[in-house]
């Protein structure tokens, strides 16, 4: 494995965890105490996690993205199909974010149509620390790629 796939990997590896921590002790410290959050609402878990999407991927992208473009040696990447993704940290970071977020509303229509109708606390605490951390790995490393692939 090469330097450069060792910094992507070891960049993309720490943002996920990171991000699987963090995400979920936000939750816990803003829903402790309460009952079942509503699958969907103002309050809902849905809007949430769309929110959580959004926010996470443009921060991460910017974050990454900053950190790969200070680092012009490794830029000879192999032109791939992320070269299709905007240039722009923030924008991708949008993109990615407003994609998860639509494959959230996909799967709480699903959820719901399969009698789901609340998340308790527990439940959303292992889906955030998954999703998030999941969400934070990818968005990093596609991230890092983009802006080398200049």
């Amino acid at each position: 494995m090469t330097t450069d796939a060792r910094y992507v990997r070891g960049q993309a590896v720490v943002t996920g965890l990171v991000n699987a921590v963090i995400n979920p002790l936000i939750e816990w410290s803003s829903r402790r105490g309460k009952g079942c959050q509503p699958l969907w609402g103002s309050e809902g878990a849905v809007v949430n996690l769309v929110v959580t999407s959004i926010v996470l991927s443009v921060l991460v992208a910017i974050i990454t993205g900053y950190g790969a473009w200070r680092r012009p040696a490794a830029r000879q990447v192999r032109p791939g199909w992320f070269t299709r993704l905007p240039g722009c940290s923030w924008r991708l970071g949008l993109l990615l974010g407003v994609g998860a977020a639509a494959g959230i509303v996909v799967a709480a229509l699903l959820l719901g149509l399969l009698g789901l109708t609340c998340v308790g606390l527990t439940q959303m605490l292992v889906f955030k620390a998954v999703y998030c951390g999941l969400l934070g790995f990818a968005v990093a490393r596609w991230t890092i790629l983009r802006q080398w692939a200049r």
